[in-house]
C-alpha cells in the first residue's frame, strides 16, 4: 500500500480510448493543470479502435494500471472512452471502491461529480438562430437514434425552439439518420421525396450527419447556403469553419474540469454537477460567415500541415518498427529500443514490460517444451499485470538511465518525482491480441503531433517483442528436440549419434590432446530383468550411468550405445589417470550396491585404451580395441562370478 505523498503535487488519472478526438478537451485540461500544479496521468487504451475483438481485453487492461493509493482522483469522458458501458463502469468502479472522487464529463454516473453538456439548449439556440436571424419557419430536423438519450435531448432542443417562438411543430419534418452517414443519406433522400421541395434549413443532430447532408445535396446539384442552410452539433474538426455547430468537450470544458478537480481535492467543491459552457460556432453552412479565402487558406494550410506531419511520423514509426524487426534476441532488441527511444521527442520515457515476459525459456522435455510454448514463456495477463515490471529502457531528462525492476503498483520507477517532473504522462498498452506485454509511458502534450505516431509505435514494439520471444521459444524447443535426438532418454547420457557428433568437434579442435576410450558393459542384466522385472533392469542401467556421470570431468563424453553398452571418451593425462578414472567408476558402483537395498548387485566389465592426439585411425578402431579388452574382462568376471550367481537370482 502506498500512501499519497504530501510533498508532491496531486496526481489525477484520465482514462481515454480515443485520444485524437479528446485532444481539445485534454489541451484545456493540461494547460490548466500545469497552472494549478496538478499532475495528469493519461491511460490510453485505444478502445475506440476495436469492438468485440480479442485486442479489447489487453487494451482495457491499461485501465487496471492506476493505483488509487497513489492517484488522488479519476476523470472519465465516457464518450471518448468506449462504446462498451461495461468498460466505462469498470473504470469508474475501481476508483470509487478505492474511495477516490470521480469526475465524469458528458454523462452522469451515480456517486460521481459530473460536467454535463446541455445538448438541449445548444440545439435550441442553433434552431432559434435560423428562426430569429434568418427568419426561417420551414426547418427540418435529422435526429440520431430514436429513443437514445443523447439523441432525444438534442431533438428536445429543436422542439423547444419552435414552442418558444410560437411556431407549430410538424412531426413529419423529423427524420432519423442514426448519427451516421448511410442512414443519413437515406433520410435526406426520403425527405426530398416527401417534401417535393427543399426546406429552408435542416438542423442535424451531429456534425457527421450535417456533413453527409451537405455532400449529398451537392451531388444532387444544390448549393449550401444559397439553396438551403445546414447546421450540426459537436464541433468536430472536419466541420470547423464550414458547419454552424455547437462545440462540446472543448478546451474550455477541459479548463472547467481542471478547476473542478482543484476545488474537489482542496475540499472547496460542494456541488456535484456543472454545465459545460455553451459554445456556438457559426460557419459557412448557414451563410452567417461569408466565404473568407484567408480563413479557408489558413484551414487548408493547417489541414495539409497535419497530413504532412502524419505522413512523416507514420513513415518514421514504420521505419523504426522495421529496424526493431531485425532483432534476433532480447539483448539485440533492447539495444535497438534504446536507440529508438533516444530519438523520441520527449524528455522522459519508460518502456515497462511484465517481468515474467522476459523470463528465460527453459524446457527439460517435450512435454515441458510444449507447456512453455503454450504459456508464452511467461504468464498470460488478461486482467491486470504481473506483480513486477522490468524497465529495460528509460530516459530521464533525455539521458539513458540503467535498467531496473519495480513493483507494478508503483506504475513507474520513482513515481512521485517522475510525475512532478513530467507534469503529464501518457501510458499506452503493449500487447499482442489479448496477452498484455506491458506499457510505454512518456511525457505527453496533446497539442503536439504525438498522437499520429503513437498507435503505430506501440503496435510495432509489441509485435517485435512478441516475435523475438516466440523466436526464442522456437529456438529452445528446437534445442530440446536436438538434445533428445542425441540423448538417451533413460540415462540422460548421450546416445551413439551424440557421441559421434561430439567426437567430430574434438577432431576439429586444433588444441586437442591425448584421449581415452573406456568401454563398459553391464554384467548379468538379463538375469535382473528375468528375475526382478524390466523396471529393476532399468534401475541397474541408470545406476551405471550415474557412476559414469559422477566420475566425468568437464568435456568428457559419456554415452550409452544401446542396451547394456556404454562408452566414455575424454582427455587423458596418463595411464595412471585412466586407471584411476575406471577405479572411481567402480567405487561408485560398489557403494551403490551397499546402500541400494536391492536384492541384486550391479556389476560391469570394462576395457580401455588411449587415443593419441595425432591418431590417423578412425575412432571405431579404438572403440573396438577397448571392447576387446572389455570382453576379456567380462569372461574373467563370468568365471569368477559363477560362485555369486545368487546375487542375481535370489
Amino acid at each position: 500500500m502506498f500512501a499519497p505523498n504530501k510533498k508532491h503535487n496531486p496526481n489525477v488519472a484520465f482514462c481515454v480510448g480515443d485520444l485524437n478526438a479528446a485532444k481539445p478537451l485534454l489541451t484545456g485540461l493540461c494547460d490548466e493543470f500545469m497552472k494549478l500544479n496538478i499532475n495528469l496521468h493519461v491511460f490510453h487504451g485505444f478502445t475506440s479502435c476495436y469492438d468485440g475483438e480479442p485486442q479489447d481485453i489487453a487494451q482495457t487492461n491499461i485501465y487496471n494500471l492506476p493505483n488509487y493509493d497513489m492517484i488522488d482522483m479519476l476523470i472519465v469522458a465516457p464518450f471518448y472512452l468506449s462504446t462498451d458501458t461495461g468498460v466505462i463502469s469498470a473504470v469508474i468502479d475501481r476508483a470509487k471502491k478505492a474511495g477516490k472522487p470521480v469526475l465524469t464529463i458528458g454523462a452522469e454516473y451515480e456517486g460521481c461529480y459530473c460536467i454535463k453538456p446541455d445538448y438541449t439548449t445548444q440545439i435550441e439556440l442553433i434552431t432559434e438562430h435560423f428562426i430569429k436571424v434568418h427568419k426561417f419557419t420551414d426547418i427540418y430536423f435529422i435526429s440520431g437514434i430514436k429513443g437514445e438519450p443523447v439523441a432525444e435531448q438534442r431533438l428536445a432542443g429543436y422542439k423547444r425552439a419552435f414552442e418558444k417562438n410560437g411556431i407549430p411543430l410538424d412531426e413529419s419534418k423529423i427524420y432519423y439518420g442514426d448519427f451516421w452517414e448511410k442512414p443519413t443519406v437515406k433520410a435526406i433522400d426520403s425527405m426530398l421525396s416527401d417534401a417535393k421541395k427543399l426546406p429552408q434549413a435542416i438542423v442535424c443532430g451531429n456534425d457527421t450527419m450535417a456533413l453527409t447532408v451537405m455532400i449529398r445535396l451537392s451531388e444532387l446539384g444544390y448549393k449550401v447556403p444559397e439553396d438551403i442552410c445546414i447546421s450540426g452539433m459537436d464541433g468536430i474538426a472536419e466541420a470547423e469553419g464550414f458547419v454552424t455547430t455547437a462545440k462540446i468537450f472543448s478546451a474550455e470544458t477541459g479548463v472547467l474540469a481542471a478547476r473542478m478537480v482543484n476545488d474537489i481535492l482542496s475540499g472547496k467543491k460542494q456541488n456535484t454537477d456543472a454545465i459545460e459552457p455553451i459554445n456556438i460556432i457559426y460557419g459557412e453552412s448557414c451563410g452567417c460567415v461569408e466565404e473568407n479565402k484567408s480563413i479557408n487558406f489558413s484551414k487548408r494550410h493547417a489541414l495539409f500541415e497535419n497530413m504532412y506531419d502524419a505522413r512523416i511520423y507514420s513513415k518514421s514509426a514504420l521505419r523504426h518498427t522495421q529496424e526493431l524487426a531485425n532483432s534476433g534476441s532480447f539483448d539485440e532488441l533492447n539495444d535497438r529500443l534504446v536507440a529508438l527511444m533516444a530519438k523520441m521527442w520527449v524528455k522522459n520515457s519508460w518502456l515497462c514490460i511484465c517481468k515474467d515476459f522476459m523470463t528465460d525459456i527453459s524446457v527439460s522435455s517435450i512435454d515441458s517444451a510444449e507447456d512453455a510454448t503454450k504459456s508464452a514463456s511467461g504468464a498470460v495477463h488478461l486482467i491486470g499485470y504481473c506483480e513486477q515490471m522490468c524497465c529495460p529502457v528509460r530516459y530521464i531528462d533525455k539521458t539513458l538511465v540503467g535498467e531496473c525492476v519495480f513493483d507494478t503498483e508503483q506504475m513507474l520507477p520513482d513515481f512521485y518525482n517522475a510525475a512532478d517532473d513530467s507534469k503529464v504522462i501518457l501510458y499506452s498498452p503493449l500487447h499482442v491480441r489479448d496477452n498484455t506485454i506491458g506499457y510505454l509511458a512518456f511525457d505527453f502534450y496533446p497539442w503536439s503531433n504525438t498522437i499520429h505516431v503513437l498507435n503505430i509505435l506501440t503496435v510495432g514494439i509489441s509485435n517485435v517483442l512478441e516475435s523475438v520471444r516466440r523466436q526464442n521459444e522456437l529456438y529452445a524447443y528446437a534445442k530440446k528436440v536436438d538434445e533428445l535426438y542425441i540423448t538417451d532418454s533413460l540415462t540422460k547420457l548421450y546416445n551413439r549419434r551424440g557421441f559421434f557428433r561430439l567426437y567430430s568437434d574434438y577432431l576439429n579442435n586444433p588444441d586437442k590432446t591425448d584421449c581415452m576410450i573406456i568401454s563398459i558393459d553391464l554384467d548379468n542384466l538379463k538375469q535382473i530383468n528375468d528375475n526382478y522385472g524390466h523396471s529393476e533392469g532399468d534401475n541397474a542401467i541408470v545406476a551405471m550411468a550415474q557412476a559414469m556421470l559422477s566420475t566425468k570431468a568437464d568435456g568428457d563424453v559419456c554415452a550409452r550405445f544401446g542396451g547394456d553398452e556404454y562408452v566414455v571418451f575424454g582427455c587423458c593425462k596418463s595411464e595412471e589417470y585412466l586407471n584411476d578414472y575406471v577405479n572411481r567408476i567402480f567405487e561408485y558402483i560398489e557403494q551403490f550396491n551397499k546402500t541400494s537395498g536391492k536384492p541384486y548387485n550391479v556389476h560391469a566389465s570394462c576395457g580401455s585404451c588411449i587415443v593419441p592426439r595425432n591418431a590417423d585411425k578412425h575412432i571405431d578402431y579404438y572403440i573396438n580395441a577397448a571392447d576387446s579388452k572389455m570382453y576379456l574382462n567380462k569372461e574373467k568376471h563370468k568365471r569368477t562370478r559363477m560362485l555369486h550367481l545368487p546375487d542375481a537370482q535370489q
